[in-house]
């Protein structure tokens, strides 16, 4: 997957329109220009993060940097960070938003593996979500640590909730909790987690599915920063071309 989008500017051209200014300066005003740039287009893709996901965290938000440029290095990047210590680097969750396509199991799924059976999981029927909203992290949480006790052997659910619950297609597996595991009849294959809500009223929060869920693309992100270099280089080499002038006229 390729994470560094790289900023093109004709040097030569400039270097042509500058010919009164020393190569130190001009290379200054390359170096300012670039950077800036850059700065512009890793905020225009914040800012599309901020439009298109649901109140993303600031480790979403700062999944991207920019590789600054220097006098002996004349580009700059927008590049994702590959590496987060302690955790999985933003591109990963990302990447199927940017690129489109089927996404890697996530960390709550593997969790979830020994009651999936290795299933994916997305929203159940029952939680009232947005187009394009994710699972709240704290829902995850409490049903990882509802299934821990649950995986425990602490296993009560009464035969009569059981029995109810099987008259509505689903075979119960719980325990302390109000969360269960719904399975079908025959195989018996995990098709999402339950929750108890009121008497005999049951609704689901995960659905498990057996193929990885696919992604339109939400946040093109060489296109953002295409159209943010288009728009915003022009003025911001202009001001650092006539600031180098202004320097070496006063």
């Amino acid at each position: 997957m390729v994470s560094d989008l790289t900023i093109h500017v004709d040097t030569k051209a400039i270097e042509a329109a500058l010919t009164r200014l020393s190569n130190h300066d001009i290379k200054d005003a390359l170096v300012q220009s670039l950077n800036t740039i850059a700065k512009g287009a890793r905020l225009a893709v914040q800012d599309r993060m901020a439009e298109v996901f649901d109140n993303p965290k600031p480790f979403t938000l700062n999944g991207f940097y920019n590789k600054p440029a220097k006098p002996n290095d004349l580009t700059a990047w927008v590049a994702t960070r590959d590496n987060a210590p302690g955790g999985s680097p933003a591109i990963r969750y990302l990447g199927p938003q940017i690129y489109g396509g089927q996404r890697d199991m996530k960390k709550f799924e593997q969790r979830l593996r020994f009651v999936s059976e290795g299933q994916y999981v997305v929203p159940g029927t029952g939680l009232n979500l947005g187009p394009g909203d994710d699972l709240p992290r704290s829902l995850i949480m409490q049903i990882l640590s509802r299934l821990d006790l649950a995986a425990n052997n602490n296993l009560n659910m009464s035969d009569k909730t059981r029995r109810r619950l099987a008259k509505q297609n689903k075979i119960a597996r719980g325990g302390t909790s109000e969360y269960f595991v719904g399975r079908e009849k025959g195989r018996g294959r995990p098709t999402g987690i339950y929750k108890l809500v009121g008497p005999g009223k049951v609704i689901q929060v995960l659905r498990f599915v057996p193929k990885a869920p696919t992604y339109s693309v939400r946040l093109p992100v060489e296109q953002i920063v295409e159209a943010k270099i288009a728009a915003y280089a022009p003025a911001v080499l202009r001001r650092a071309v006539q600031h180098a002038l202004r320097k070496n006229l006063s």
